[in-house]
């Protein structure tokens, strides 16, 4: 048993010492040896010449009969297609007989979880009395639907799923002993999309192996994805690609590309789940990088999060409908949309930001004649010195203030910073939440930054972040906390009220409630 110790171990002790149950539940996935260590746990429990770790010596009479399934006194039921109170009934009359052979009668209920709830009572009157000479092992994907009686009169393991190396090392064991050889891209295909399950793993080796047409001693990566219609990741990322950029068209021709060369679109799917999955841990923790996925390095957690859920919907549609291109295909308008809002609001914040760019004596706007009074101010006095962290320091609050008329959220980000450091060109900023780094750091947010050092200083800096928590506390939520963040607005004679309506709103709701 590979990947189960944690159970293996203990029914080894349980053997050694003759501490046997009566009743075991072997819960886990598919695939990861729930069937083959209950028919190993027969041979322990009848073998007689138990090695002295527990395991059985696989070389008497009872294991080769275990192993060549001439056994008697193992009896497997498919639970499936044996499901009703006569099969548990014919069971239960041939139970009050000895065994004939061996030591203890075992009896293996796989997919226990499918009997009928009279099979179930019959069953639970036999687990609740049953002969010393009987070893009931119960097997299931889905212990949620096995009667909480029957759970409390079994002991429970739970096989777990193997790891990529698990896995792999299984395939390549058993392709050493077939004299195959497999190479490194396709064993980690192959491991891909067994998901976890030792079973799978092999039957997909297996589906490999019966497809090759030319040389049977070597598995390729080419083969692996021709036999089991695996996408190329490029056309998972190109696809992606083309839906955060929008390109409709090119959405559809590589759709209808993967139609015409028959690639499982299911199987699709899954591979673009992988990598927005890989997309987002990498985000979550601050690790992606833009030359892996640029398409995604602008993208924020909640746009993956869409993404994941369009094909999460997508994969669970696939499985009832008739055209499984159309529902891939449908997917594109509902990335549009949310691609194109996010689009204009760049556009709009484009727009301040040259508003705050091209700050100048003949603005007309009261919140630019401001920026440029603080700007002119400050320059007069520093255009001549070297920047410094002391300088920067020193008009901080002044930079923040001239960027919030332009952008209402960095200004807010900014405000939850602290100063650290200004070295080889780079300051660091402390900020209390991951989601304020990305922000900051984005090449929207720097260029807009640049632009005010420029002004100010004559020169400016790259800005880094870096997380800590502890950089601001939260603050109760009063009137004086949100007043103070609230926008100045100028001095006015009268104001009509109608025009008042009709003007949006220009106060930023992030920047007010910020820190609360």
């Amino acid at each position: 048993m590979v990947g189960q110790e944690h159970i293996t171990k203990i029914l080894k002790n349980a053997v050694k010492t003759n501490n046997l149950s009566h009743a075991y539940l072997f819960v886990g996935s598919r695939g990861t040896g729930k069937t083959s260590a209950a028919r190993i746990l027969a041979k322990a429990v009848n073998c007689t010449k138990i090695k002295k770790d527990g395991n059985p010596c696989t070389k008497c009479k009872i294991c080769k009969g275990i192993e060549g399934g001439h056994f008697l006194d193992l009896i497997e039921i498919d639970a499936a297609s044996n499901r009703g109170i006569d099969q548990i009934r014919e069971l239960k009359e041939k139970i009050e007989f000895s065994p004939t052979e061996g030591k203890y009668k075992v009896y293996i209920i796989d997919e226990v979880h499918m009997l009928t709830r009279e099979a179930f009572n019959a069953l639970l009157k036999t687990l609740e009395e049953p002969p010393e000479h009987v070893i009931f092992i119960l097997a299931t994907t889905e212990p949620h639907k096995l009667p909480s009686t029957i759970l409390s009169r079994c002991q429970r393991y739970d096989f777990r799923l193997g790891t990529e190396e698990e896995i792999g090392g299984v395939v390549k064991k058993i392709s050493r002993k077939e004299k195959i050889k497999v190479g490194k891209e396709a064993l980690e295909l192959i491991v891909q999309n067994a998901k976890g399950s030792y079973r799978d793993a092999l039957s997909l080796l297996d589906v490999i192996l019966s497809g090759q047409t030319e040389d049977p001693s070597e598995v390729t990566a080419l083969e692996v994805r021709t036999i089991l219609g695996i996408p190329d990741s490029t056309m998972v990322y190109y696809l992606l690609e083309n839906l955060v950029n929008g390109d409709s068209v090119k959405a559809l021709d590589l759709i209808s590309e993967l139609d015409s060369k028959g690639i499982n679109l299911q199987q699709f799917v899954a591979s673009v789940l992988e990598m927005l999955r890989d997309i987002l841990i990498k985000k979550l923790r601050g690790t992606l990088k833009e030359e892996e996925y640029s398409f995604a390095y602008e993208l924020t957690n909640r746009d993956v999060l869409h993404l994941i859920n369009l094909f999460i919907n997508a994969e669970r549609n696939m499985k009832l409908a008739s055209n499984q291109s159309l529902t891939l295909e449908m997917i594109i308008p509902s990335v549009e949309v949310s691609t194109h809002t996010q689009k204009e609001d760049e556009k709009e914040d484009m727009k301040k930001e040259k508003v705050v760019k091209s700050v100048a004596p003949k603005a007309t706007t009261k919140k630019v004649e401001k920026v440029d009074k603080i700007v002119k101010k400050v320059v007069k006095k520093k255009s001549s010195s070297k920047l410094t962290f002391k300088v920067i320091d020193k008009s901080w609050k002044k930079i923040i203030d001239a960027i919030r008329p332009a952008n209402g959220h960095l200004f807010a980000f900014l405000g939850s910073a602290n100063l650290v450091e200004l070295k080889d060109g780079k300051l660091k900023l402390e900020v209390p939440f991951l989601f304020h780094k990305e922000r900051i750091e984005s090449h929207k947010s720097q260029e807009a930054i640049r632009n005010i050092m420029n002004e100010f200083f004559g020169e400016s800096c790259r800005i880094v972040c870096e997380v800590n928590e502890k950089v601001k506390k939260r603050r109760s939520v009063t009137p004086d906390v949100v007043l103070k963040n609230l926008p100045i607005i100028a001095k006015k004679k009268k104001v009509k009220k109608e025009k008042v309506e009709e003007k949006k709103p220009s106060i930023n709701i992030e920047a007010i409630f910020e820190g609360v």
